[in-house]
This record gives structure tokens, sequence and C-alpha cells, in this order.
């Protein structure tokens, strides 16, 4: 099993519900898939970021803004 995974020297020790060679066999696998679960960069598929609506009319809601201009009045000291 690891051979056929490309792997040439390999160090295993088992015990327990892994010690006999039906359940090392499972294990290894389980492990071997493991690793090829992991996507590296190279492997990610390409993002295409759209922009949000904000993004996309700031041309627009500069040129239509209107400045409003708000009085505050101060609360009264207690």
């Amino acid at each position: 099993l690891l051979m056929m995974a490309g792997i040439d020297d390999c160090y295993t020790s088992a015990r327990g519900c892994t010690a006999t060679l039906g359940n090392f066999a499972k294990a290894t696998f389980d492990a071997i898939s493991k690793t090829y679960s992991y996507l590296t960069p190279d492997l990610w598929k390409e993002t295409v970021f759209t922009k949000s609506p904000y993004q996309e009319f700031t041309d627009h809601l500069v040129k239509t803004h209107t400045r409003v201009s708000v009085q505050r009045t101060q609360a009264p000291a207690v």
C-alpha cells in the first residue's frame, strides 16, 4: 500500500487497534487519502471577484450626492 502511494522508505509502529495487518492497512490508506485531500495553491480554482454595487457605481454616486447639513442642539446639563 505504501509502495503504491510512492513511498520508498518508511518506519511504522502500531499498537492497540491498528496492530493487526487489516486495521493497519486501513489506517494507512485513510492517512494517505487525507494527504491527497489537501489542496495546495496550484490546485485552487480561479476566483473571479465581482464588484459590490457601491464600488461599481461610485462615480454616479459622487455626481448625484448632495450634502445635507444638520444642526445639532446640545443637550442641557443636568
